[in-house]
């Protein structure tokens, strides 16, 4: 199993060493989208293999992309990749760098994830409740959940065959996916390739931000930059993302029938 470091800072190479590749970048804010910043982190770490990890983009994203794409003509970096998190950037990457190794982002695999949903998924809700203020108190039982329910929960939208042939037209081989509350099951191509990320699952992502922090400004005021806030259950509001905090690696039988071979760490 290969490990990867997000980072966005220069650190020691000594805690560095556990890790296969680097991920520089993010996935759910291009205003975090420093390309000054990307362009050290990629000049220290030019000998190791890299990954530049995209959020969505506007205009304005895809010509700080096109910045950084052109520095990056001047190394001859060891299996570059990129990883894509909106079918625009695809599009660009696609028609002015094709030679350029793809990777479809977590933000496009579509996982089902809201980790309250698997007390109803595995059948430990309540058997019945009682609804006060009801004329005498009604009491409602609950159904069970079908087995079937569970099982398309336990999938992403990337299996099936009309996605998965536009994939390997295209030759991406690699996709993203966060962890899951519940057991994970794919009929995925043994020819794609799948990265898992850890302990964080990204429930929710906006551009909205002063509507997720509740300050409602006009301008980004990098409230992202500031320590990750606990909203319940495990779950963390930091910027403009919601994630939740899963630390139960799945087992070898699972990790192998999902087709992954990456676990990426990331840090809130």
């Amino acid at each position: 199993m290969k490990k990867i470091k997000i980072i966005n800072t220069v650190i020691q190479n000594n805690k560095l060493l556990q890790f296969d590749r680097l991920y520089i970048g993010n996935d759910y804010c291009e205003e975090n989208f420093k390309v000054n910043n990307i362009k050290k982190i990629i000049y220290a770490y030019k000998n190791k293999k890299i990954t530049l990890l995209l959020p969505f983009l506007t205009d304005s994203g895809i010509k700080k992309l096109y910045d950084i794409l052109t520095f990056l003509n001047k190394f001859n970096l060891k299996d570059f990749e990129i990883v894509f998190n909106d079918w625009g950037t695809f599009f660009f990457l696609k028609k002015y760098y094709p030679k350029t190794k793809l990777i479809l982002g977590r933000l496009l695999t579509k996982q089902r994830k809201d980790p309250r949903i698997e007390v109803i998924l595995k059948n430990k809700q309540d058997s019945f409740k009682i609804l006060k203020n009801c004329i005498n108190n009604n009491v409602v039982r609950t159904k069970l959940t079908p087995p079937s329910l569970l099982d398309l929960f336990s999938r992403n939208a990337i299996e099936s065959e009309e996605i998965t042939n536009f994939l390997l037209e295209n030759n991406i081989l690699r996709i993203e996916i966060d962890n899951l509350a519940w057991d994970m099951i794919s009929n995925l191509s043994k020819k794609i390739k799948v990265s898992m990320y850890y302990p964080y699952v990204l429930l929710s992502v906006t551009r909205y931000c002063g509507a997720i922090n509740g300050k409602y400004e006009q301008i980004c005021n990098k409230d992202c930059l500031n320590t990750p806030k606990y909203i319940s259950e495990n779950i963390f509001m930091k910027g403009n993302s919601l994630y939740y905090k899963n630390i139960i690696i799945p087992n070898k039988n699972v990790l192998k029938s999902n087709n992954i071979d990456r676990i990426i760490y990331q840090e809130l």
